[in-house]
């Protein structure tokens, strides 16, 4: 038995149904009628409105003006488990593998477990931002209630790649009708706090670069710093991509992380990423030697041109990050650096000699000059310093006008 009854008997179903709760005067259920689904069935928009019955027909007649325009849909009763789930197989169409796997993983991990349950017509900004405020303070709790997800806290990069796929998916329930809008689009996100990336020198990366002569991986290192590639691209390069009479080395595809960890070759990072780069003259003499040590040993039927030691494609997700750092220790050097920082050497070294930022980033095979800028633009003093002097010389060659007499 309903616990609510209908007041204003005269008002024709277009009108819309008002009905009061039974015991409770200060609430009122409103009811607009929305038409028959595809088995006849009548469809409703139901909202309970707490106040006086001045109040109750304030939303009722709210609600007609949004069915007049179109713009009032059936409350969705999907949950955001299910909404997950679906936008991941259509974002599935747009996004690389990996940056897939990232979302979805963001979201099993951080998102599901406490608000999946949660219908996402229901779903407010405060149950986000509450959530977002746990994996900062690392109080996330699991599905079963126990301790947070790592029991410390979260980095700011890892809530702001678990808020892109919470709002990416409630972004396109809001373009199937699904909800009117995305409560996520105000949330609160940390910023992120700007690190200051290491790189080698042109002094530490030529004496890092006599040490790898001869390893196992050098010429793969090499490749990178004299390239800027990134490890996926430099992954995924065939011998047929190397044109050593022009000197060059065209970037077609990436290798991502697929399913159970197994590597896929796809298209690179954007449109941009498509590109040539030139070699400079000792990464070509290593190539050929690279070349010639493969054919030696039968190593190049497949036409790749950089394979684990086991003969296998390389895996930027498993290289051996000891082989990396033993042959920078080797060098003398103790920075802290990664594969990515030869990216960011190479970018940097071009930017202290004066190419322009729109040939290093084309060189990097970015989207945009900007992102060229935000990433690789080191403070380096020193450069700073000799830029201010070159500005100095110049304003002092331009003849200093004479002082009209004083009176």
């Amino acid at each position: 038995m309903s616990e609510y009854e209908l007041v204003d008997r005269g008002r024709s179903p277009g009108q819309g149904q008002l009905l009061k709760h039974k015991t409770d005067p200060r609430r009122w259920l409103v009811k607009v009628f929305l038409g028959r689904d595809a088995h006849g069935r009548k469809k409703y928009r139901s909202q309970v409105v707490r106040g006086g019955k001045r109040d109750a027909n304030a939303v009722l007649l709210e609600k007609l003006q949004e069915r007049a325009t179109g713009t009032l849909t059936p409350r969705s009763r999907m949950t955001l488990r299910d909404l997950a789930s679906e936008w991941a197989k259509h974002k599935e169409r747009e996004v690389a593998p990996r940056t897939l796997r990232q979302y979805v993983d963001s979201l099993n991990r951080y998102v599901l477990p406490s608000l999946g349950h949660r219908k996402i017509a229901d779903l407010t900004l405060r149950e986000i931002d509450r959530a977002y405020g746990n994996m900062l303070s690392g109080e996330l709790p699991k599905a079963d209630g126990g301790p947070g997800v790592t029991g410390r806290p979260l980095a700011a990069g890892t809530v702001r790649l678990t808020h892109a796929a919470l709002s990416q998916a409630l972004s396109q329930a809001v373009r199937w009708g699904l909800i009117r809008s995305n409560p996520a689009a105000e949330a609160s996100v940390p910023s992120l706090r700007a690190k200051e990336k290491e790189t080698l020198t042109a002094t530490e990366r030529a004496r890092w670069l006599d040490v790898c002569e001869g390893r196992f991986y050098g010429t793969f290192y090499r490749l990178l710093v004299d390239t800027g590639l990134r490890p996926g691209e430099a992954c995924a390069l065939t011998w047929s991509d190397v044109d050593f009479a022009r000197g060059t080395i065209s970037v077609r595809r990436t290798v991502t992380k697929g399913s159970k960890g197994k590597p896929v070759i796809g298209e690179p990072k954007t449109d941009k990423s498509r590109r040539i780069v030139p070699m400079l003259r000792g990464l070509q003499d290593a190539l050929l030697r690279h070349q010639d040590w493969q054919r030696e040993r039968a190593l190049d039927a497949d036409g790749l041109v950089f394979k684990n030691q086991d003969g296998e494609m390389l895996r930027p997700w498993t290289f051996s990050v000891r082989d990396f750092r033993r042959s920078l220790r080797a060098a003398g050097i103790t920075k802290e650096l990664t594969l990515y920082s030869l990216r960011h050497t190479f970018a940097t070294l071009h930017v202290a000699n004066g190419t322009s930022l729109k040939k290093v980033s084309d060189l990097l095979g970015h989207a945009n000059i900007q992102q060229t800028a935000n990433t690789y633009m080191h403070d380096d003093l020193s450069v700073t310093t000799e830029w201010m002097k070159r500005y100095e010389r110049m304003l002092d060659e331009v003849e200093t006008p004479a002082r009209p007499p004083a009176n």
